[in-house]
Formats: structure tokens, sequence, C-alpha cells
């Protein structure tokens, strides 16, 4: 029977807490595309043409969504399946690639698509110099 002091456990508990709170080594998938697009030489400071891409069961919701997303700014499209049976809603904006900004835009994306049954597939740009 393995006993521990009650002092080593209070310590164990407190660093479990501590580990529910921390900042993961491994970078969210919006962060990791900024740091892919840095190393690449992109200039993060300029407007870049950003692609987004939502997967839809039906095309009636794929043009759901592109309706929803056309009145936030965003240019959309709706592109028939290709390898899955999933439409694609296909957005487009040009803006400064933010962190913060991009985040919101998952939320915003992954509430949408999910109310829809769907889903978001991230984003991606072309290397601006």
């Amino acid at each position: 029977m393995c006993v521990i002091s009650r002092t080593a456990f209070t310590i164990l508990f407190i660093m479990g807490i501590f580990n529910l709170f921390a900042a993961s080594d491994n970078p969210a998938p919006d962060e990791l595309v900024l740091i892919q697009l840095k190393k690449a030489g992109s200039n993060l400071s300029k407007p870049h043409k950003i692609e987004f891409f939502l997967y839809l069961p039906s095309e009636a919701a794929a043009k759901m969504a592109a309706s929803r997303i056309q009145e936030h700014g965003f240019q959309a499209a709706v592109k028939p399946p290709l390898k899955t049976a999933d439409w694609l809603c296909f957005a487009t904006k040009t803006m400064v690639p933010e962190l913060s900004e991009l985040q919101h835009i998952r939320r915003d994306f992954d509430r949408l698509t999910h109310d829809l049954g769907g889903n978001y597939d991230g984003w991606g740009t072309e290397v601006e110099k």
C-alpha cells in the first residue's frame, strides 16, 4: 500500500490545478498557420486574401451558410462535393491575418457549421511579401 503525506498530496493537487490552466506547448490551429506563414516570409502586417473552408451536408445548408457569411463582409460560393458527400461553402476575405480575429472567425464558423450539421475545416492564404 502506497502512503502519501498530506503535504505531498496538497502539492500534487495544486500542480494538477495549475496544469489545467497552463498554456499548452502546442499552438492552436490558427496560430500554427500564422507561424508557418511567417516562416515562409509572409508580411503579416499586410492584408492577405484568406480562404475559409466550411463543409455542409447539403446544398441548401451550404447556401444558408454562404448567405449568413456574406452578411459579415465575406465573399462566399457554394461548390458541389468532390470526394466526400459534403458541400463546400468557400469563403474569402481580404484582411490582415491577426490571431484574435482569426480565432473569433473560427468560433463563429464552428458555431454556424455545427448548427447546420457540418464542420469548419480552417483557412489558408498565399504568402504576401
